[in-house]
């Protein structure tokens, strides 16, 4: 039975009038006629006695309308609830990370300024490791998340979308000579104390420079840490050279520098969402941080 004729039955049996009715519900006089004959003849049951001014409701009429009102009311109640739970869905973005220096500055940052401009996005942030966050990101548990362009190569069904690019710089203690050097070679390491970060935590780009220093020194002393907060806590403690981005160190300490190296590749920062993931306020968010201005230029040198 069509809600809308309900509708048009309900009105009826309050106002007892079909032009009240009528301009109630925005209708003409015959579509509330119309609507009228077509439950009762759909019921087999007469509900209302008419005359020229005014209908009476029969017996039957009441009956029905006091079963049905609940139902009507329920019906567009529950209308309501799915509604706002969807629109508080789509005004949610789930954001998956790990810690790194960069994140723990910018992503409040971002957030707040974002709510500035869209007062009723809503965000969860999920903690976790590399490799989990492009499982969470596969399985479509998270909305986004920022990685490298390379370390998202091997995930299928998804859309990348370019935030920054930078070439990769040693991060060098400045009691070490190294710290002096205009440009560092790999073979430069040589004898050096290093701190890799765990192929866990390590996107692709950087598992590949640790490899190839590995593969060009013989000598090194290296020391791995499990994840980036343990590498931060051993850069600050100067216990050797790591290799870093704007991306990951915004800022450095001011017992560190940044030193360029003389290595090829470069990381394209990236937003990686679902390929499916039609969130608009997903890829408002996106351009937010396409446009942020990082200044990172000229900084910790």
């Amino acid at each position: 039975m069509d809600i809308k004729k309900l509708e048009t039955f309900i009105n009826l049996v309050e106002t007892r009038n079909y032009t009240r009715t009528a301009k109630a519900l925005h209708v003409t006089q015959p579509t509330v006629s119309h609507d009228i004959k077509a439950i009762e003849s759909e019921i087999g049951v007469k509900l209302f006695n008419r005359n020229k001014r005014y209908v009476n409701v029969t017996e039957d009429g009441a009956a029905f309308y006091r079963k049905i009102k609940p139902l009507i009311n329920n019906y567009y109640s529950a209308v309501q609830d799915i509604q706002k739970k969807e629109l508080e869905a789509n005004s949610k973005i789930s954001i998956g990370y790990s810690y790194t220096p960069f994140n723990d500055y910018y992503l409040p940052l971002w957030i707040k300024r974002f709510q500035q401009k869209y007062v009723n996005a809503k965000f969860s942030l999920i903690s976790l490791n590399h490799n989990e966050l492009k499982q969470h990101i596969l399985s479509n548990e998270i909305d986004l998340l920022i990685t490298t362009s390379k370390d998202a190569e091997d995930l299928s069904n998804i859309k990348s979308y370019h935030i920054e690019n930078e070439p990769f710089k040693a991060i060098v203690p400045k009691s070490n000579p190294l710290s002096k050097k205009p440009k560092l070679k790999l073979a430069d390491f040589q004898g050096e104390k290093m701190l890799f970060l765990d192929n866990n935590w390590a996107a692709a780009d950087l598992i590949n420079l640790q490899n190839k220093v590995m593969h060009t020194n013989n000598q090194m002393h290296i020391t791995y840490a499990n994840d980036l907060s343990a590498l931060d806590i051993l850069i600050r403690a100067e216990q050797g050279i790591a290799f870093g981005l704007y991306c990951l160190y915004p800022k450095l300490e001011e017992n560190s520098i940044y030193v360029p190296l003389k290595w090829e590749p470069t990381v394209d920062l990236v937003a990686v969402i679902q390929e499916s993931n039609n969130k608009r306020i997903v890829h408002q968010f996106i351009k937010f941080i396409q446009e942020f201005n990082f200044d990172f230029k000229d900084k910790n040198q």
